[in-house]
């Protein structure tokens, strides 16, 4: 789609009045994203994805009750831009648009230190606090459910769509392996019994926006009942991915301060259940990661895309060695917290 497209959408759907190119964003989005700049400041216009997000209605109404939320609570939140008939959404050729105000700020940077992981995972915290309760719908249905995800990766196996498996037989077994070993763990048996509950269900750096105004929460498009366990999860995942030379010690001391900081953020309110499977989190939301990767691969890329043949591979087999490690330092650090059940 051409920058000039973008700008005459904004135009006609939003009423923005463009002032020079359109930015567009290509980079790890689902979406097709550019940023239109204004004499008002600058607005993201974005393309909603119907073909992953199939009920866009559901979508939207999530996200107006979140940025509510998130305003009632003196939280720093988006701004939704509705169109010039007072939508949040605008169909236009067959796909559907929306609008909000851009983000002031940096993107959180990758967490590689201590008080990034403790403080971003702090912002987390605070935000599935706030969005506990609200009767929001689950559009993406069992978007973290670990069997699911496995299910998928075992039918992937047996299709073999494009031939790949030959090839990477190795990693399916040592993924197999990694598999059991999460489910045979008493802290599995504790995780099915975690009651649901609002998360973001994508926390990472990424998604945390650094302003004047402190620190916003951005993509809620996930945003939807399940368990904040899985926020945690993906914090540890996502803020000891770079810690490739670091030592059990280490890892542990990562773990801890995304915990930590989660629970500042949210209260210290969890279950038994989910105290019990709270150090299961990282290691589970890495091995689900691995998965869905190696399916991917096996499948043809058709959900993440590849710029290579073996880039799902590859992305794979990293998670899978961030996993081992994590359940390594974690067994080493509590004496078996993670055994078998």
């Amino acid at each position: 789609m051409s920058v000039s497209v973008f700008q005459e959408l904004a135009a006609d759907l939003f009423g923005l009045e463009p002032i020079g190119a359109a930015r567009v964003v290509d980079a790890g989005n689902i979406n097709r994203t550019a940023v239109i700049s204004t004499k008002d400041g600058d607005f993201v216009l974005q393309d909603i994805n119907t073909a992953i997000f199939t009920d866009p209605d559901a979508l939207m109404s999530n996200a107006e009750k979140i940025v509510e939320r998130q305003r009632a609570v003196n939280l720093a939140t988006i701004e939704l831009v509705t169109t010039v008939s007072g939508a949040l959404t605008a169909p236009f050729e067959g796909s559907l648009w929306r609008c909000y105000c851009f983000v002031e700020g940096e993107a959180t940077p990758p967490i590689e230190n201590r008080d990034d992981a403790q403080s971003t995972a702090r912002a987390f915290g605070r935000y599935a606090k706030a969005v506990d309760g609200l009767g929001l719908v689950e559009h993406l249905v069992n978007y973290h459910d670990f069997d699911g995800r496995v299910s998928a990766f075992a039918d992937a196996i047996e299709l073999d769509a494009v031939g790949r498996l030959e090839r990477c037989e190795q990693y399916v077994d040592e993924l197999l392996a990694m598999v059991d070993r999460m489910r045979v763990t008493s802290a599995f048996a504790a995780w099915r019994e975690v009651p649901v509950r609002n998360a973001h269900n994508d926390a990472k750096g990424p998604n945390c926006i650094i302003g004047k105004s402190g620190r916003t929460i951005i993509d809620l498009d996930t945003t939807m009942p399940g368990t904040v366990l899985s926020d945690i999860g993906e914090l540890v995942r996502s803020s000891t991915r770079s810690l490739t030379e670091a030592g059990p010690d280490e890892l542990m001391a990562q773990i801890a301060s995304v915990n930590r900081g989660f629970l500042a953020g949210y209260g210290d309110e969890l279950t038994d259940a989910e105290n019990a499977s709270m150090l299961l989190a990282g290691p589970l939301l890495t091995v689900e990661n691995a998965v869905r990767f190696m399916a991917d691969h096996l499948a043809g890329d058709t959900y993440y895309g590849a710029a290579s043949i073996d880039q799902n591979l590859d992305r794979a087999v990293i998670q899978l060695r961030l996993a081992e490690r994590l359940v390594e330092a974690i067994e080493l650090a509590t004496s078996g917290a993670l055994g078998a059940a």
